[in-house]
């Protein structure tokens, strides 16, 4: 149900300055992790598909929740090495020492064969009655034998094809953001047909070991649903499992600005009175004025990580489109069209 909860008033965070040329950007990575801070335009509220996988292949890396607090490097590897050659990976560890401790209460477990994966599965508890979640018990010098999550990701997972006889259309398809690490192609197809209809395709974005990175891209057969979807915005799911506001902004390219056709456009004016793509000096010569200057821009990230098109399981990634966005889907395009949804 569209609800009108208008959020006009935190446009002026987004406002840029033609007398400041690194306004552009700074309002553009704002607005990256705009749903931290902007109102659901629409709730979706329902039971996501129920997973059911044959001979599954894995990601070698996989998400660890709840990990005691006092845990060391040292200690994770002596719970996990017995399933294969592995590295640990957690957030804010970069320049620290290896006894530092995973404060955010997570880690990712990065073995170097999905066999790894497949063994620390068997050795997990599993727990049917909610949702096949899977357990393994940990030990730390003040915690003793406490059950950590193990969740691993399906590659098969990353992509959905809902018709699969149609092409591929980017100018009909829509960056998702902040997705929640639970959340697999399917079912963010699901939702988008909900709520808005029309859906060819959905992908989730992942890491270079093929692991979500919270984001995604979904392809709708039609102008008139994938505009709906760019006019929510934000849109709050809510499932037995979780709640996450997401983030809904139109699929960039690579392009040229639309206003001189000269220069590159890395610049995406959201506006529906402009939606369409700008050099910095257009940008700052049109957007000069009071009337324009609250237009929200859209830039790609820079980073090249992503391979379909990090963050956590529990879905802490922020909206931002990687630069090698376009070339991957285009690589979608072709080799999902002719083939069967898993």
């Amino acid at each position: 149900m569209f609800a009108s909860r208008p959020w006009n008033a935190l446009s002026t965070l987004f406002t840029t300055n033609s007398n400041d040329p690194h306004s552009i950007d700074r309002a553009a990575k704002l607005y990256r992790n705009a749903a931290t801070i902007c109102e659901p335009t629409c709730t979706w509220s329902g039971q996501l598909p129920p997973k059911v996988h044959k001979n599954p292949s894995y990601s070698c890396k996989v998400f660890l929740g709840g990990v005691p607090w006092d845990i060391t490097e040292s200690g994770l590897q002596y719970a996990f090495r017995t399933f294969g050659a592995m590295k640990i990976e957690w957030p804010g560890k970069e320049g620290k020492h290896p006894r530092y401790p995973p404060k955010a209460g997570y880690v990712y477990v990065l073995f170097e064969s999905d066999k790894s994966v497949k063994s620390l599965l068997q050795a997990c508890t599993h727990d049917f009655s909610n949702g096949g979640e899977y357990y393994y018990k940990v030990s730390s010098r003040r915690m003793r034998s406490k059950e950590v999550q193990v969740i691993p990701w399906v590659m098969g997972d990353s992509n959905f094809v809902k018709q699969p006889a149609q092409r591929l259309d980017p100018q009909k398809t829509v960056f998702v953001g902040a997705l929640h690490g639970m959340m697999n192609a399917e079912g963010l197809a699901h939702i988008m047909h909900d709520l808005f209809g029309n859906v060819l395709y959905a992908g989730i974005d992942t890491d270079k070991h093929k692991y979500p990175i919270g984001s995604g891209r979904v392809t709708f057969s039609t102008h008139k649903s994938y505009m709906k979807a760019v006019n929510a915005a934000f849109v709050e799911v809510k499932t037995p499992k979780f709640t996450k506001k997401i983030q809904i902004d139109p699929y960039l390219e690579d392009s040229t600005c639309s206003m001189c056709n000269v220069q590159p456009g890395p610049y995406f004016c959201r506006d529906l009175s402009c939606f369409r793509y700008y050099c910095k000096t257009c940008w700052q010569w049109f957007h000069s004025s009071d009337g324009v200057s609250y237009h929200k821009p859209l830039m790609r990230n820079g980073r090249s990580s992503s391979t379909t098109s990090s963050s956590s399981a529990t879905g802490a990634g922020s909206s931002s489109q990687t630069s090698n966005s376009a070339s991957s889907f285009s690589d979608t395009s072709t080799l999902n069209c002719g083939s069967r949804a898993e």
